[in-house]
């Protein structure tokens, strides 16, 4: 079994059968480039929650938990101005062919999943408005204003075509299908009569596929199909297996790729560090050369003096000492035709201590170069983190493992409340306005005092009173039955706001003090000191309070500390979820040990 280099038809009429109801009302928020790659991020508003499409031209379509580094670029802002905001309408597959059409209001977009295959996106009337190439191939012409047509499928296969495939047991070919697919089917064709039967197969196979009755089958680093095969890994969705697989592939590629660069880059800069120490050493003889024979011009005074006066009248005059040719002007004296070659010494003297600062500079480049080298690695492997669902929330764990999530805004306190609050669950909020809906997700368990307060931590720093200074507030809380967001009648209730039934019980001055340290996957945890010392992986976390740095200064700062404390390379990916992490305005009061 070959090991996939991209998504089959197959695999697509899997995918596509699984998610369409997902990807269909879906609202284009922003468009990006996936750093390292030619695959697009779309970042989707969608019906249930947000969701992050990656898009690669050629090779694959697919939903992702995982972070990645994005950029932006000329392409990418042209892809925005066509698809940005635009409710996807729908989404099929055309005909039997590895091309994906994605239709929104006013436009269409195309996804050629073939090799040196292309995004396009048109109008309704399939004129090409954008392409990721612009070029006329043999068979069709993908410009802007013109007709957009798919490339065309194979032509059909003669008899003799069959028969000479399958005398060399080219089922692929012939049955239009991978070979994993005639692996893990069991077909094996000797004859036409066997052919016909696998035909029957790879029917069946569609039939099932398109019903949803298909597995999520993925073997690491080999492949992801919807049959059972042999390690065959099943995961909960064909999307995860392909997410799984490609990202890993994703990686390699990345890392490949940024390797191939830095290393060129290095490699020119090796070459041009030696070029320069060249040249110190050629400027290095001609220094001591001249001032050689300045010095041998002075030591043979009267020699020189006697030869000077028997050339009286000529430009110049060259006589051997040593083993040097030397050149004099009989119109200088002695002293001032050494002067001469000392002058010239001293020119090379000041090239070469040039050159050397030059060469201390490159030397110095190299070094961060190896550094840059070994760091982006560890970038990469950080980077490509898989996001958990509460991730776009606040979020916590208790001492206990009981998940709390908390709004960063109106929208999410709202969310939060309608959706995700369940009856046993706890709601916990600070006693000021302008505070988090905050929630401990009790999967229907008694929780602790200790848990209760855990998450009492996170619902009063990403208070108001963070912000204005407070030293401590108090935070109350009650089930999640308690919680309304119908009001009495004949009262309105304003959005984010939320009614209160019963007793109210109280936490009474919580601090404004944030813990915060690094998960063994790269996550950043805050919460109580109990928490982030039970679920940081490293021996030190920071302690945080309200102060006068803003988050991407403090940022900063963390990282530093994080990466000298921990010895560990890569960290500054993690920038923008440190900001996310912190309340506002904060000063680090203590770097903290385990022990």
């Amino acid at each position: 079994m070959n090991k996939k280099n991209s998504m089959s038809y197959l695999d697509l009429l899997a995918w596509i059968t699984e998610n369409k109801n997902e990807i269909i009302s879906c609202r284009v928020d922003n468009v990006y480039k996936i750093s390292g790659t030619q695959a697009y991020f779309l970042k989707l508003h969608c019906k249930n929650s947000d969701k992050n499409l990656v898009i690669e031209p050629g090779k694959r379509i697919h939903f992702t938990k995982y972070d990645r580094q994005k950029e932006i670029s000329n392409e990418v802002s042209l892809i925005r101005a066509h698809i940005k905001d635009r409710i996807i309408n729908n989404i099929e597959l055309l005909g039997k062919e590895r091309i994906i059409k994605l239709t929104f209001m006013d436009r269409l977009m195309y996804i050629e999943l073939l090799p040196r295959g292309l995004l396009v996106i048109t109008d309704l009337n399939n004129r090409i408005l954008f392409a990721t190439e612009y070029k006329e191939f043999k068979d069709r012409v993908i410009k802007p204003n013109v007709i957009y047509t798919p490339p065309p499928p194979p032509p059909p296969l003669t008899d003799e075509e069959i028969d000479k495939l399958l005398k060399k047991g080219n089922l692929s070919r012939i049955l239009g299908v991978p070979q994993e697919i005639i692996e893990a089917l069991g077909i094996s064709v000797l004859n036409r009569q066997e052919l016909d039967n696998a035909v029957l197969k790879i029917k069946k196979l569609e039939e099932d596929i398109e019903k949803g009755n298909f597995n999520k089958c993925l073997i690491p680093n080999l492949t992801v199909i919807p049959l059972k095969f042999n390690d065959c890994i099943e995961k909960d969705s064909y999307n995860d297996a392909l997410d799984e697989f490609f990202t890993n592939e994703e990686k390699a590629v990345i890392k490949s790729e940024t390797d191939k660069k830095l290393e060129e880059e290095k490699k020119k800069l090796v070459k041009t560090i030696e070029e320069i120490e060249n040249e110190i050493e050629t400027y290095k003889k001609e220094e001591d050369k001249h001032r050689n024979i300045a010095n041998i011009l002075i030591a043979n005074y009267q020699n020189i003096e006697n030869e000077i006066n028997k050339n009286l009248g000529k430009n110049t005059i060259k006589i051997k000492l040593d083993e040097y040719e030397i050149e004099l002007d009989p119109k200088l004296s002695v002293y001032k035709n050494a002067s001469k070659y000392f002058d010239i010494a001293k020119e090379y003297a000041e090239k070469r201590k040039k050159a050397e600062e030059t060469l201390n500079n490159l030397k110095q480049k190299l070094k961060e170069l190896d550094k840059q080298i070994e760091e982006r690695t560890e970038e990469i492997r950080i980077s490509l983190r898989k996001r958990e669902w509460y991730e776009k929330y606040r979020w916590s764990f208790t001492r206990n493992g009981y998940l709390v999530i908390a709004g960063r805004d109106i929208d999410q306190n709202e969310s939060l409340v309608r959706k995700l609050l369940e009856p046993k669950d706890i709601f916990l909020h600070a006693d000021i306005q302008g505070a988090p809906a905050t929630i401990i997700k009790t999967q229907g368990n008694s929780v602790s005092e200790d848990d209760i307060r855990d998450a009492a931590v996170i619902a009063a720093c990403y208070s108001k009173a963070w912000k204005v200074g407070m030293g401590a507030i108090d935070v109350f809380w009650v089930n999640g039955d308690q919680v309304s967001k119908s009001p009495p009648s004949g009262e309105y209730l304003k959005k984010g706001s939320f009614m209160i039934y019963g007793k109210k019980n109280f936490i009474n001055n919580v601090k404004m003090q944030l813990f915060l340290g690094l998960t063994e996957d790269f996550k950043i945890i805050v919460g109580s000191e109990e928490v982030v010392k039970k679920y940081s992986s490293s021996n030190i976390f920071i302690l945080l309070e309200p102060g006068d740095d803003d988050p991407s200064k403090l940022s900063t700062k963390i990282i530093k500390i994080l990466q000298e404390k921990l010895k560990l390379k890569g960290l500054r990916t993690l920038q923008d979820d440190i900001i996310r992490s912190l309340p506002g305005k904060s000063k680090i009061v203590a770097i903290k040990n385990k022990t």
